[in-house]
């Protein structure tokens, strides 16, 4: 709530200052729940560098992440990942959140990492299809759609990391024969 009223507040600011209505830029104190990491004493490209190190990812987002385009590499290994599904399944007619529910079906999975024959294979499964669902529709599709959508080095190394454990859980999972 607090987060949100500060951004609005400091975006406020910012146009008052650009129409010549305010004088100064307005510095908002970081709220005190907030627990923010300790400084990194390596940039962001060097973590990307040790970290991302799956070539359907890296290859398609490294220089872009490297040039402060976030949003855009970001997008890039999200599209790697719903290729890299699309090619193993044969599933092309499809995309987004209805390829990864499709795929990833609880009752006719075209991938799967077990014959899910005891409750905690069917949990697995069943969770990674709303994971891959939910990466799709919750960050794909608005670094897609929106211009500039994470724009803090941070942020995009993390849905990068998560990029690149969907991908890898991908390559793990066998085509189920139907």
């Amino acid at each position: 709530m607090t987060a949100p009223l500060l951004d609005r507040l400091k975006k406020f600011h910012e146009f008052a200052l650009e129409i010549g209505l305010a004088r100064a830029v307005l510095a908002l104190p970081a709220p005190r729940m907030l627990a923010l990491s300790a400084p990194s004493t390596e940039g962001g490209s060097a973590v990307f560098a040790k970290t991302i190190t799956e070539p359907e990812i890296n290859n398609v987002s490294r220089d872009l992440f490297a040039s402060g385009h976030y949003s855009l590499a970001v997008q890039e290994a999200y599209k790697a990942i719903e290729k890299f599904i699309q090619e193993k399944t044969k599933s092309t007619g499809l995309s987004g959140t209805q390829l990864m529910q499709n795929v990833f079906s609880v009752s006719s999975p075209k991938l799967a990492w077990s014959k899910r024959s005891i409750p905690s294979q069917e949990d697995e499964h069943k969770g990674y299809q709303f994971l891959y669902s939910g990466a799709m529709l919750g960050i794909r599709n608005p670094v897609v759609h929106e211009f500039n959508w994470i724009d803090n080095e941070e942020v995009a190394l993390e849905l990068l990391l998560f990029a690149q454990h969907l991908l890898r859980k991908a390559k793990a999972a066998k085509t189920v024969e139907e």
